[in-house]
């Protein structure tokens, strides 16, 4: 079979089939790709019953090659079914390709010798949403098991108490409730594997999961890993998270009844969060970088008229002051430079969220802020995998909003496993 030259359309067809296909990034005016060439086709006339050849000329394919990271070449990558098998840069010898080839190869078979166990679903993140799912799967009959990094309750861990979630009278912290969401699904036979998932391959029919112990195999993947609040990158600041530094104000807002309480963000976050501190606190400050309100016009004419909520503009924090819990904050003006000091007993973060999809980018369809694009049927724009809780688009973003999410996505999931979408 002769070497393929390849554009971007078929090559993404060739490396996504399931025939190994071995691509030579190339540039015309590269002497040693000149060099490489006869070995490249001798070794094409001799694995042409096990390998397709094909070359792309970065020169002509730009965008491809920095989708792929090209920053040498020649450069050749090893392909089966969309994943890179291997890759050698400036083989120096026709026997050093030949030698990587049959190696890449050979560890393939060896992985694909191994008797994969096929899950029907694996929930990526113990927080509220992944176990909600990983009950109901469970106790639908699923082979389930819930893939967590550090221990149940992701976000809802680090809240000391959750007065708004119902069924506990006199609250609960949140520690404590992923614990009981985690020991809920044991009941029914879900495991907890405490590992890290290092990448995720979302193609086909039977999906992988790369974790620090080894590949998994599954059927549907529900994906509840989260998003955490943007920080504002001032010293001590996790230290006292807390202990005064709060990202939530409708979770940690009671904390501060008749209290002064700082807010920094400008946002329909911000805003919203200072409507609601302005119910509970004695005084409520929102410290903008700018001299108006980002959020939307809804929230400008409340505000306004609040009596106990005060504006800084033009203004950011630059400092936590603290005796092992928050006293103030230190402001500086953004266009003077002026510094001044303002007490409170609590400061509440309101700059945004980073949602947690580093794992799915390139895969999954994501909003500019980087959130899975998926409605409330919890679908994502691939079949068989589904987007709950925090790290998907939705307008509230609570533990109980997580719960509904998880038992939708099993709800799809059992449909999409019966032959449906």
């Amino acid at each position: 079979m002769p070497i393929l030259n390849m554009n971007s359309e078929n090559y993404r067809k060739y490396t996504q089939a399931e025939r190994p296909v071995l691509v030579e990034f190339f540039a015309p005016w590269c002497v040693y790709c000149r060099r490489l060439a006869p070995s490249l086709e001798a070794l094409a006339e001799e694995y042409q019953d096990t390998l397709v050849f094909g070359t792309v000329n970065i020169d002509d394919e730009p965008e491809l090659a920095q989708s792929e990271e090209i920053e040498v070449v020649p450069t050749l990558l090893l392909y089966q079914n969309g994943q890179v098998l291997g890759s050698i840069v400036a083989p120096e010898s026709k026997a050093q390709l030949a030698a990587f080839i049959e190696e890449t190869l050979q560890n393939r078979e060896r992985e694909d010798s191994i008797v994969k166990h096929v899950y029907d679903m694996i929930v990526v993140g113990g927080g509220p949403g992944g176990y909600t799912a990983a009950l109901y799967a469970a106790r639908a009959g699923l082979d389930t098991v819930v893939l967590e990094k550090l221990s149940a309750g992701g976000q809802m861990a680090l809240t000391e108490q959750i007065d708004n979630y119902p069924g506990f009278e006199e609250g609960i912290d949140g520690f404590s409730l992923g614990e009981k969401m985690k020991r809920g699904t044991e009941r029914f036979g879900v495991e907890t594997k405490l590992t890290e998932v290092l990448s995720l391959d979302l193609s086909g029919a039977v999906k992988k999961v790369q974790t620090s112990e080894g590949p998994l195999y599954t059927r549907t993947i529900v994906l509840a890993t989260g998003a955490g609040p943007r920080e504002l990158g001032v010293a001590d600041e996790q230290e006292l998270t807390g202990k005064g530094v709060n990202y939530c104000a409708a979770c940690d807002g009671m904390f501060y009844k008749d209290k002064t309480v700082v807010i920094a963000g400008g946002g329909n976050t911000a805003a919203a969060d200072a409507l609601i501190l302005s119910r509970i606190c004695k005084k409520v400050i929102l410290v903008h970088r700018r001299d108006t309100l980002k959020a939307t016009k809804i929230y400008h004419v409340p505000l306004m008229n609040a009596e106990n909520v005060e504006f800084r503009w033009d203004s950011e924090i630059t400092e936590l002051h603290h005796d092992g819990k928050v006293t103030g904050v230190r402001l500086r003006n953004v266009k003077t430079g002026e510094e001044s000091a303002l007490a409170c007993e609590g400061v509440f973060v309101s700059i945004g969220r980073r949602p947690s999809t580093e794992l799915v980018k390139g895969q999954l369809e994501l909003t500019p802020e980087g959130y899975v694009v998926a409605d409330e049927s919890t679908r994502t724009n691939i079949p068989g995998v589904f987007a709950v809780g925090d790290v998907r688009t939705k307008a509230l973003r609570q533990v109980v909003t997580a719960v509904a999410d998880g038992a939708v996505a099993v709800h799809y999931a059992e449909e999409y496993l019966a032959g449906g979408v």
